[in-house]
C-alpha cells in the first residue's frame, strides 16, 4: 500500500489515503523526525551523506513497513490517527529480531544507489529480483548452506552462465555483509558461500586494429552502404547525425585504447584539468580508488585533441552500440570460437570479433598491447590498477597466449628440418 512522507512545519509525517465507493479516508502518523537541508521531497528520504542521515532513513523505512502491516491487519476505515499511532509504535517495538530479507533490501538498495554506479545498482536490483522469484518470503534465518545449494542450482537450471550466477551470489553477500555490519543480521553462514566462476575469453584489439578504427572516415556513401537493407528509410538528417555520432565514438574509443582508463573515467575527462599537451601527459585516476597518475599521451590521442579538441562525452550504452559498428566498418571480422558453462552444460559459441567489442575492450587492449611490446608488467599495472600479478595475468590472458604461440612458432621443430638432420646422422653412423 502506498505510504508517502510529507512535511508539516519542519516535521515529517506519513500519509495514507484511499477512496472506495465514495468513501474517503486519510490517515497520518508523525514519527517525530525533523527535516533539514538534506531532505529530498522527490525521493521522500534524506540524502544519505552521513551515518546519522542513513539512520533516519532506516527509521522512515521502519515506519513504512509497520504502517503497511497495520493496514494489512486492520480495516483502515475503522482506524483513527491515535489508534493508528499506537499500533505502528507497537509494531516497531515488537518487530522480529531478523527483518524479513526483502524489507531490508530496500534499505540496502538506498545505500547502493548512492555508493555504486547506476549500472552496478541495476545489477544489484536484478539480483534481488532473482532472489525474490526463488523465495518470495525469504528471511535472514533461511539463508544457510541448503539455501545456497538450492538457489545456485535453481539459477543453473535456468541455463544462466556460471559467471552470471557468481555475480548474483556476490551481490547477495554484499547485502548480507551490510546487514551484518549494521547488526541487523546474526546468521553468518553466508560467509562460506563460494562465488561460482570460470575463466572467460575476452578479446583485445591489436595496434593495427585500433589504427583501422582511428583511420575511419565517415561519409554518406559509407553510411548508406552499411544500412543497405534500410537505405530507403535514411534521411539526410539521420545520415548527418550518424556520421557525427560514429566519429565521436571513434575518438573516444581510441582515447580509451591508449590511456588504459576505465570507461567511466575516460568519458569524464576534463581537458582543461586533466590534459597537459605541453609536457605530454594526461592526469587522471586510472583505477577505482587509486591515486592520480601521469599517463603519457599516445600520438593518436594527441592527434585527436590537436585536430578537433577533446570529444564530447556520450553514455556508455550509446558508446557500446557505436563501437561494434566501428569494428564492423573497420573490417575486424576474425571468427572467435569460445565456450562457457550455461546451466550444467559446456556450450561452444562462434562470433565475429567486432561483435565482441565493448567499452571495456579499450582498457584491455591498452594492457595487452603494452605487454606484447615487452613493457614490464608492474609499469602497466600501475595504470590499470591491478594489485596482483595473477589478476593481471587473467586480465591479459588472450595476449599472453598469442605471445606464447608466436614464440612457439619460431622453433624449427615445425618444418621438420632438425628432426630429419638428426635422423640422417644416426643412419650415417650406423653405416660406418
Amino acid at each position: 500500500m502506498a505510504i508517502n512522507f510529507f512535511v508539516n512545519r519542519d516535521s515529517i509525517y506519513a500519509l495514507y489515503r484511499k477512496q472506495i465507493n465514495g468513501r474517503r479516508i486519510s490517515l497520518t502518523y508523525f514519527p517525530g523526525i525533523q527535516i533539514n537541508d538534506d531532505w529530498n521531497p522527490d525521493r521522500q528520504r534524506f540524502n544519505s551523506k552521513t551515518k546519522e542521515l542513513e539512520d533516519l532513513n532506516k527509521r522512515l523505512l521502519e515506519v513504512e513497513v509497520a504502517f503497511n502491516k497495520v493496514l494489512d491487519t486492520h480495516d483502515p476505515f475503522r482506524l483513527e490517527n491515535n489508534k493508528l499511532a499506537a499500533l505502528i509504535e507497537e509494531n516497531i517495538q515488537n518487530k522480529p529480531r531478523y527483518t524479513p530479507f526483502f524489507d531490508y533490501c530496500d534499505i540496502y538498495f538506498e545505500h547502493a544507489s548512492k555508493r555504486f554506479t547506476r549500472r552496478r545498482s541495476q545489477q544489484i536490483l536484478t539480483s534481488i529480483n532473482k532472489l525474490r522469484d526463488f523465495s518470495p518470503n525469504l528471511t535472514f534465518e533461511q539463508i544457510d548452506k541448503k539455501f545456497y545449494r538450492d538457489f545456485t542450482q535453481y539459477l543453473m537450471d535456468k541455463e544462466l552462465s556460471t559467471n552470471y550466477v557468481g555475480s548474483i551470489i556476490k551481490n547477495l553477500k554484499r547485502i548480507l555483509n551490510y546487514a551484518t555490519e549494521n547488526e541487523d543480521n546474526k546468521n553468518l553462514e553466508f560467509k562460506n558461500f563460494k562465488k561460482p566462476s570460470e575463466e572467460v575469453y575476452n578479446i583485445y584489439l591489436t595496434e593495427e586494429e585500433i589504427e583501422k578504427i582511428y583511420n575511419l572516415v565517415f561519409d554518406e556513401k559509407m553510411i548508406r552502404a552499411y544500412h543497405k537493407d534500410k537505405e530507403q528509410f535514411l534521411s539526410p538528417r539521420s545520415i548527418s547525425l550518424q556520421i557525427k555520432a560514429l566519429d565521436q565514438a571513434r575518438k573516444l574509443f581510441v582515447i580509451g585504447c591508449w590511456t588504459g582508463l576505465r570507461v567511466e573515467n575516460y568519458l569524464n575527462i576534463d581537458p582543461e584539468i586533466h590534459i597537459d599537451l605541453g609536457n605530454g601527459f594526461l592526469h587522471a585516476i586510472a583505477n577505482k580508488n587509486g591515486p592520480k597518475l601521469r599517463i603519457p599521451i599516445h600520438k593518436l590521442v594527441r592527434q585527436i585533441i590537436e585536430r578537433d579538441g577533446f570529444p564530447k562525452s556520450v553514455t556508455q550504452q550509446r558508446l557500446n552500440e557505436h563501437i561494434k559498428v566501428l569494428g564492423e566498418m573497420a573490417g575486424i571480422k576474425d571468427i572467435i570460437i569460445y565456450s562457457r558453462t550455461e546451466g550444467n552444460k559446456r556450450i561452444e559459441h562462434t562470433r565475429k570479433k567486432y561483435e565482441m567489442i565493448t567499452t571495456h575492450t579499450a582498457r584491455r587492449s591498452f594492457a595487452s598491447n603494452l605487454l606484447s611490446r615487452g613493457i614490464p608488467k608492474q609499469f602497466i599495472m600501475a595504470v590499470t590498477g591491478h594489485k596482483t600479478e595473477s589478476n593481471f595475468n587473467k586480465y591479459t590472458a588472450a595476449v599472453q597466449k598469442d605471445i606464447m604461440t608466436e614464440k612457439l612458432a619460431d622453433y624449427d621443430v615445425w618444418d621438420g628440418d632438425a628432426k630429419s638432420k638428426k635422423k640422417a646422422k644416426k643412419i650415417k653412423k650406423a653405416e660406418n
